[in-house]
């Protein structure tokens, strides 16, 4: 591991699907805060300027949804895939995240990274979120994957290469 490396891990969530999805693409994690800040600076007598109001409709979510229509449908559309292929049971998915260092990236670079990352390892094949977390002194992405292929029903089984594979891409 050198010290340019970004971390990485992933592991199997056995409870519900729902929970691990609401966790990652929680707002107060994945909106990034110097937006918020930026809007504050242009408050006049609690009136937000023109410039301020373009900040609030620019303001960045950082989540992505792969093979998934929509973050809010995410889950569901999850357990379809599943019971399309009758496996419901078991490990229902994986978390993972990538952390980088303080400094390192931006919110915007960071969450690229991931999705770029999520769609060479799992895209081909594979339901994921993809959600950025600004809410901490490092940016660090969350990553929500089917355990269960939509393309062909099988399973993924985080086998040590696939750990490898993660950290040779990242």
């Amino acid at each position: 591991l050198t010290d340019d490396m970004a971390v990485t891990s992933l592991w199997p969530i056995k409870g519900g699907v729902r929970n691990v999805i609401a966790y990652v693409r929680n707002p107060e994690k994945t909106v990034e805060r110097r937006s918020e800040l930026l809007e504050a600076l242009h408050a006049i007598d609690g009136v937000l300027q023109y410039a301020a109001n373009e900040l609030k409709t620019e303001r960045r979510s950082y989540v992505t949804c792969l093979n998934c229509t929509s973050e809010e449908r995410a889950t569901d559309e999850f357990m379809e895939v599943k019971e399309l292929w009758n496996k419901t049971g078991g490990r229902l998915c994986f978390h993972g995240y990538q952390s980088f260092k303080e400094g390192e990236v931006d919110a915007d670079t960071a969450h690229a990274i991931g999705v770029e990352l999520a769609k060479r390892l799992w895209g081909e094949r594979f339901q994921v979120v993809v959600a950025t977390h600004c809410n901490t002194g490092n940016y660090h992405n969350h990553f929500v994957l089917n355990s269960v292929s939509f393309a062909d029903g099988l399973h993924f089984d985080n086998r040590p290469e696939d750990y490898r594979a993660m950290r040779r891409v990242s």
